[in-house]
């Protein structure tokens, strides 16, 4: 086997640059594969500790515990809308201040980044813990799930700060050209929390506390890896004096606002979900619905880990200037989020009895419910892949407005109103249209921005067209 040609981790500013696998050449659908597949990988390992959570809460206490879990889910989409806005909005910042050749700018913005959001997230562990009552009260718990979702929120509540943390160190990772470690954390990370479900829920009984303790322990491990590599400071990112030019933050917030929007408003249709579901069919709807969310949740975790992944190469490129490796990247990443949503179609309408099985084989009413609503809601894969991409496009271009009418136009403005609306008017089975329409739609306003913005930014054939300026 050849000898790498570096040290990992050594690399000067210099071979960091002249590196062929920096983030300037990466042109490829091979080597675009290879560069993000870590990233694919990291984001479904991060995805898996509240599912794998949700699969041992379901086969060894019971659906209401899995309905408990759901109904917090809200809150801990405001959460996580907070780390992937500093992820996606932080990395895209910083990659493309190493693509202008202004590394020492780069880590300077880079620990103000993670200051603040250590301080956000440390504030947002203390206020769960004094408000748990309340805000359990205020998402819709009833009687039946009220006290598991208040264990399940105590048992977490020590580890928000690297629930936060994780999102924007495995991304510092890829964006430091370690995709591969940024890998190696999420899966130490993922398989720890797979272990201890199994030792704290199916072993020693320990339920709701268990699984919160062992997704928290999942999400500290890759929070710790990344720490560990930004400490060492003959990296290309690593820590130093936070800069004081908070305008990082806020480039920072405003491009990645688009994923913060789309992660809240994600939580606010969890939220109606959950309301319609316990109104019409109690908590085997919000098990249902809560089932439906883990493969959506694992369907867009392989497109947003992509899109993270392929991120940093746009906006290095789109830093340096250069067009023509844009064009390349834009191409091959349409092909592929086509594909991915075609295979997630067709295995969920091939396997949706399979997939609600493996979460409430015990409760019939649950699966009955789930996989009815499968064959209608599995439609909107077809198009959410490419919402998804669209939107993570211009974040990587640095358009936060236009990312977040993506999302915002795909959740607050069609999907909640539709989830109230349907049910309502034609009856709850109505509900599981909500999706499919919501996606079509916002596909085509996607595709109208992507072709619009195609000429300013330069990641389409200009083909005659005048460049927009």
């Amino acid at each position: 086997m050849p000898a790498p040609p570096h040290v990992p981790g050594q690399e000067t500013e210099e071979e960091f640059r002249l590196d062929k696998e920096n983030l300037g050449s990466i042109r490829s659908g091979k080597d675009i594969l290879k560069f993000t597949a870590p990233s694919i990988a990291t984001i479904l390992f991060i995805s898996s500790y509240s599912i794998v959570d949700g699969a041992f809460i379901s086969n060894f206490v019971n659906t209401d515990a899995l309905a408990s879990i759901n109904i917090l889910m809200p809150a801990v989409s405001l959460l996580t809308g907070i780390g992937f806005m500093f992820s996606t909005g932080g990395s895209a910042y910083l990659a493309n201040l190493l693509g202008k050749g202004e590394p020492e700018k780069a880590r300077g913005s880079m620990s103000l980044m993670l200051s603040v959001l250590a301080a956000v997230s440390a504030a947002s562990a203390v206020a769960a813990v004094i408000f748990a009552d309340p805000l359990v009260n205020l998402l819709g718990a009833d009687e039946t799930i009220r006290g598991g979702s208040v264990e399940y929120l105590y048992g977490y509540a020590p580890f928000i700060p690297f629930l936060l943390l994780q999102f924007v160190l495995t991304q510092l990772l890829i964006v430091a050209g370690r995709p591969g470690m940024s890998l190696a954390a999420s899966v130490a990370g993922g398989l720890s929390n797979i272990f201890l479900d199994y030792l704290l829920i199916a072993v020693l009984d320990f339920g709701l506390t268990g699984a919160a303790a062992a997704s928290g322990i999942g999400s500290m491990i890759p929070s710790v890896i990344g720490i560990a590599f930004l400490m060492n400071k003959n990296r290309i990112l690593h820590f130093a004096k936070p800069s004081r030019d908070f305008s990082a933050i806020t480039s920072a917030c405003s491009n990645g606002i688009s994923e913060m929007a789309s992660e809240l408003t994600g939580g606010i249709t969890i939220l109606c979900y959950n309301l319609v579901m316990m109104e019409y069919l109690g908590p085997d709807g919000v098990s249902a619905i809560t089932i439906l969310s883990y493969v959506q949740f694992l369907a867009l975790s392989a497109v947003i880990g992509y899109s993270n992944g392929i991120a940093p190469v746009m906006s290095f490129d789109h830093g340096a200037g250069d067009r023509d490796g844009m064009r390349k990247v834009f191409g091959f990443s349409l092909k592929f989020t086509a594909a991915l949503s075609v295979l997630v179609f067709v295995m969920m309408e091939l396997f949706s009895g399979q997939v609600a099985g493996f979460f409430a084989e015990g409760s019939e009413s649950v699966m009955e419910i789930t996989v009815y609503g499968a064959g209608i809601f599995s439609f909107g894969f077809l198009f959410m892949g490419f919402n998804v991409y669209a939107s993570s496009l211009f974040t990587s271009l640095s358009n936060g407005p236009v990312s977040a009418l993506i999302s915002l136009f795909r959740s607050l403005i069609l999907l909640t109103p539709l989830i109230i609306i349907l049910p309502a008017v034609f009856g709850i089975d109505a509900i599981w249209y909500a999706v499919p329409v919501t996606e079509l739609f916002s596909a085509v306003l996607a595709s109208l921005l992507v072709i619009r913005y195609g000429g300013r930014y330069g990641y389409m054939p200009e083909r005659g067209r005048r460049e927009r300026i």
